[in-house]
């Protein structure tokens, strides 16, 4: 008997975020990378693996409280944030900080085959 393929970044296999807010799926290992000591996502690796890719940011986002706080009080603590998920398929695969955007979370979809 063929075990069913399982489906890449099911929703419930997501961890629960922790105290500052971050996480990230556990497929998400297999399309990281390390440059120079540090994780990058390998844009070509979820590509090829037939996934688009979209980051919300917190500063774009309409939760004035979050951004104040972040942005202007400067509490790192980001967990109160709930960021708003593109229409269209979208699966949440992680949120974490960055230098250059603070707060960002990464959607990921399947590309429908042409």
């Amino acid at each position: 008997m063929d075990l069913p393929i399982r489906k890449l970044f099911d929703p419930a296999a997501l961890p629960a975020r922790d105290d500052m807010g971050c996480v990230e799926h556990p497929d998400l290992d297999r399309f990281l990378t390390d440059k120079d000591g540090e994780g990058y996502l390998d844009t070509s690796a979820l590509d090829a693996a037939g996934f688009d890719r979209q980051f919300v940011h917190l500063e774009s986002s309409d939760d004035q409280a979050a951004i104040d706080r972040y942005f202007e009080q400067g509490d790192p603590d980001f967990s109160g944030w709930t960021p708003q998920t593109p229409e269209g398929g979208w699966l949440l695969a992680g949120m974490w900080e960055t230098e250059d955007w603070g707060p960002v979370a990464f959607y990921v979809r399947e590309v429908a085959p042409v």
